[in-house]
C-alpha cells in the first residue's frame, strides 16, 4: 500500500457543526475502500484565491492516509458528487 494525502475544501454553507460528519463521510469514503487513515488535519476556515461556485471561503481538510492505488479511482469518482466538498486534491507521498 502507498501513501496519500488529500486536502479537501467544504463549501461555507455548511455550519460548524455539520464539518465533523462531512470530515466522517471523507474518513468513511476511504476506509470502505481498504484506506488505512494515519492522520486527519482541520486547517480551519480560509479564503480561495479565486471563487469557486460564487463562494470566496473554504474550510480545509488534510487527510494521510494509506491504500492500494487501484481504489483511488473509485474514491474520486464519489468525492466527485459529494455536494459539500467544493474541490480536492490527491497526492502521493514519497
Amino acid at each position: 500500500m502507498k501513501k496519500y494525502e488529500i486536502m479537501y475544501i467544504i463549501s461555507p454553507t455548511v455550519l460548524e457543526e455539520g464539518r465533523d460528519s462531512v470530515i466522517e463521510k471523507v474518513s468513511e469514503l476511504l476506509t470502505s475502500n481498504g484506506a488505512n487513515i494515519l492522520k486527519t488535519e482541520k486547517w480551519g476556515e480560509r479564503k480561495l484565491a479565486y471563487l469557486i461556485d460564487k463562494k470566496k471561503t473554504g474550510f480545509y481538510v488534510l487527510t494521510t492516509f494509506e491504500i492500494d492505488g487501484t481504489k483511488l479511482a473509485e474514491v474520486e469518482s464519489k468525492l466527485n458528487i459529494t455536494e459539500e466538498v467544493m474541490r480536492y486534491i490527491v497526492v502521493k507521498q514519497d
